[in-house]
């Protein structure tokens, strides 16, 4: 176990160092079925600052921006509403949101199941508007209603079971959890499932942290890492806004940190968050990623590293890059956050993987 946590510190320190990164934060553990000599591993690390302007140092607890990782949360609430009967992925989009509408026939092929694993042909968002974020509770709605939705043209059917990454269906499958619950997205997830796993450093309502402001000085005072980019010198600066946005809740908007991501990873590790049926469909490869050849499942991307299935997803945006990957064979996780735009945290993240597998 000494000689792990030596070579992680030492890596830790080089990723740092050698991709040029503001701040990192790693959370590595090996629950109680790992192998013999990793099990009990719990390592949290933190290097680096959390906003370079201050030279304030990063620390473990500080709340990152999760990107995209929030989809993971999206895909569980929809199929928490499936496990209770009241949604089935079969369920086409548009009997569950009749007012949404897309100019392509073909959009009446879109079922849950395509948009879970990004195989319904649906265009992605082009502007996120992080410079301009809405709050109220009616952004999504209105987003959906928008004509970056109704005017967005499907690249190909369904049917065809293509992947093409599509943030707009995750906006779309949150709004569906909003209207079958009855509450608003944000609600739904803190209700069933932040608050049930005692996430409780989580939400998908960043705004509230700081008493409704989005200023980057009273969100820093809340805790937060602050995001970064690199200027036309490649030297590091702070972003001018935080990433938020109340209309891309579902894809984009969890704030939390590598304490409360290791519970969520644990709950998956060990079975416990949806029924084991479930869990047989979820990790079950439902299409093929073009660019590096990963499947996709309900939600959650797949990759083999060496002789071991890994699960998770990646999150990038305008300022942070997370990644959050689990392997139930290791009952092992890694999540990997930066504050910085283009963070090479997967690159990180599979080399963590590769010490804990070269070790077994």
């Amino acid at each position: 176990m000494e000689n792990i946590i030596k070579q992680l510190d030492g890596y830790a320190e080089e990723a740092l160092f050698y991709h040029d990164l503001p701040g990192l934060a790693i959370s590595v553990e090996v629950g109680e079925k790992g192998p013999a000599h990793l099990r009990g591993l719990n390592y949290k690390k933190a290097l680096g600052v959390k906003d370079v302007t201050t030279k304030e140092p990063l620390m473990p607890e500080h709340i990152f921006h999760m990107a995209s990782v929030s989809k993971l949360f999206t895909s569980a609430g929809i199929l928490q509403l499936c496990e209770k009967g009241k949604l089935s992925l079969t369920d086409r989009l548009a009997d569950l949101l009749p007012y949404v509408s897309i100019a392509d026939e073909r959009y009446g092929e879109i079922q849950l199941i395509h948009m879970l694993t990004h195989t319904s042909g649906m265009g992605d968002v082009e502007d996120y508007h992080w410079d301009e974020p809405q709050t109220d509770e009616l952004a999504l709605k209105n987003y959906a209603l928008s004509g970056e939705v109704k005017d967005s043209h499907m690249l190909w059917s369904p049917a065809e079971n293509k992947f093409r990454y599509s943030n707009i269906a995750y906006e779309l499958l949150g709004l569906i959890i909003s209207e079958v619950s009855g509450r608003s997205y944000e609600q739904y997830m803190k209700e069933f499932i932040l608050d049930p796993l005692e996430m409780d450093d989580s939400t998908f309502l960043t705004f509230e942290r700081a008493d409704g402001s989005l200023d980057l000085k009273d969100l820093s005072r809340a805790g937060m890492a602050m995001p970064h980019t690199k200027d036309k010198e490649k030297h590091i600066i702070l972003e001018n806004y935080y990433p938020y946005n109340r209309q891309h809740g579902p894809s984009s908007t969890l704030t939390s940190n590598v304490f409360d991501l290791a519970k969520w990873a644990k709950a998956h590790l060990e079975r416990k968050f949806f029924k084991e049926k479930t869990y047989e469909e979820i990790w079950k490869k439902r299409a093929t990623v073009p660019n590096n050849g990963e499947g996709m499942g309900l939600g959650w991307f797949m990759r083999r590293q060496g002789e071991y299935d890994i699960y998770g997803h990646e999150g990038t945006d305008d300022g942070f890059r997370a990644s959050f990957w689990i392997c139930p064979a290791l009952c092992a996780h890694v999540t990997v956050v930066s504050n910085i735009s283009r963070g090479a945290v997967k690159k990180i993240n599979k080399k963590i993987f590769e010490i804990l597998i070269r070790s077994v």
